[in-house]
């Protein structure tokens, strides 16, 4: 079981939810969810949006898989950490990619919203 699967798994437990409930939640069989929290399932950027919003937090929370750092504040382009070290852990190439993925997404939304800012200045200036 990979180390996003695990963490799915656990804010799942955290939030009172039984494996079927979340099924249900995300309108999947049990046997489905099961293989998402087992691994078996590799998850795309829009499953990983549904649990996340399922169990209230950010895709960017689910793949944060290193419980050890936690960013607690964020002030004049500098993060605050709540641990004395940081370190960085070597990612499996499958968390690689969905940051790869992730980031890749976000870069497109950026440049939508960038598209359609400038579409509406035009017609503004009109």
């Amino acid at each position: 079981m990979g180390a996003i699967h695990n963490k799915i798994k656990k804010l799942r437990e955290q939030s009172d939810l039984t494996q079927q409930e979340m099924a249900d939640k995300l309108n999947m069989h049990l046997k489905t969810w099961q293989k998402v929290e087992n691994g078996i399932t590799k998850l795309d950027i829009e499953r990983l949006q549904l649990i996340a919003e399922v169990l209230e937090t950010t895709v960017e929370d689910l793949i944060n898989v290193d419980d050890s750092v936690y960013i607690n504040a964020i002030k004049d382009n500098e993060v605050g950490f709540n641990n004395s070290s940081v370190t960085i852990n070597h990612k499996s190439e499958e968390e690689k990619n969905l940051y790869e993925r992730l980031i890749a997404e976000k870069e497109k939304i950026i440049a939508d919203k960038d598209k359609e800012i400038a579409f509406l200045r035009g017609l503004l200036g009109k």
